[in-house]
């Protein structure tokens, strides 16, 4: 990071997150031997830099705080999933199309299936690693690599039993076209559709998961750049996500009920960006609404190869309609450390 950005907010975030750091240091890895990573943009580490798509995560300024380079991430730096591997004293997890054969023969700590782009209903964008396919690719996981590295069936069933399955996914299946068509009546199929993709992944062996919900898409920069006044969230929007949110904590105490050793944390995603809007000045964010990359707030606010970004990244809250490498940080010192929008049933992490 170049040094004109180590500002009060970075320094005052860096202390906070220290915890998150020194934490392997105390916690005992071999209780989350592995983290496997599912979802769209907001946990992918890279999938998409592999398919035939136009991903501009493949170009800075996305990854600018990564090391100074593009890493997959569609964002300036750290995901939250990144930050969870922090704290559980794990390497982050490399995207799956990223590894070569070999290197999938031999990975013990974690792959991430994430796709951007992608939904829980392969509909959604079939040109993605759809959550379907995603859940395929773990199967060949576990069928053609892990072996390699456990050689008796008790001891891989052992080893899925106790890695962290982290699943965020959701909001893209609330746009069409760019669009909003979500509704209280679709929130209630896609919870369904979802139900059935959580108990595939359990099917596989999986037994803990970590649940992030659809986040406040009515705040993100490209729409709230079009509300009366400018800035202010789309509340029919949120209202319509806040519908499936609802429901999701029920679906998986549902799923726990009726699943032996079925163990879930929920992660409250959409809380935590409608606070951030109105306490981020604590941690030096002073915008809120406006996307840091573009630095403006006209035409369509997406972040393009090698866009000039906001002159000071930790100020924003998003860093284009993903959260900040800053927002992603707060948001693992309040899951991780505060435990204020992290709950967990049944199994603890932190």
């Amino acid at each position: 990071m170049n040094t004109q950005y180590f500002t009060f907010p970075y320094v005052l975030i860096t202390l906070l997150l220290l915890p998150l750091a020194s934490s392997k240091n105390s916690y005992n890895p071999k209780q989350i031997p592995a983290i496997y990573v599912f979802g769209d943009s907001l946990v992918d580490s890279g999938n998409n830099n592999y398919l035939p798509l136009n991903s501009n995560a493949k170009f800075l300024p996305y990854g600018i705080d990564f090391g100074g380079k593009p890493t997959g991430r569609y964002t300036n730096g750290k995901t939250v999933v990144d930050y969870l591997a922090i704290h559980l004293g794990l390497p982050f997890a490399p995207p799956y199309l990223g590894l070569s054969k070999n290197q999938r023969n031999k990975i013990t700590t974690g792959i991430n299936f994430a796709s951007a782009g992608s939904g829980i209903l392969p509909e959604t964008n079939n040109k993605t690693l759809t959550l379907d396919k995603q859940i395929k690719l773990f199967r060949r996981v576990i069928k053609n690599n892990l072996p390699y590295i456990f050689n008796e069936q008790d001891e891989l069933k052992r080893h899925l039993s106790e890695s962290l399955f982290i699943v965020s996914t959701g909001v893209n299946d609330n746009f069409h076209n760019g669009t909003f068509c979500g509704s209280s009546n679709f929130a209630s199929y896609l919870l369904k559709e979802f139900s059935l993709r959580l108990q595939k992944i359990y099917s596989l062996g999986a037994r803990k998961f970590f649940v992030i919900n659809i986040p406040a898409a009515g705040c993100f920069p490209m729409i709230a750049a079009k509300s009366k006044p400018r800035g202010k969230c789309n509340m029919k929007i949120n209202r319509a996500i806040f519908s499936y949110n609802n429901g999701l904590t029920n679906v998986l105490r549902k799923l726990q009920s009726q699943l032996i050793d079925f163990t879930f944390m929920h992660s409250d995603l959409y809380q935590f960006l409608l606070d951030l809007r109105e306490t981020g000045y604590k941690y030096g964010i002073v915008e809120t609404w406006k996307p840091c990359c573009p630095n403006d707030i006209y035409g369509d606010l997406k972040c393009y190869p090698y866009n000039v970004t906001c002159p000071n990244r930790n100020t924003h809250l998003f860093f284009d309609v993903h959260p900040s490498q800053i927002a992603n940080q707060i948001y693992a010192r309040r899951c991780f450390i505060d435990k204020t929008i992290c709950k967990t049933w049944s199994f603890k992490i932190l």
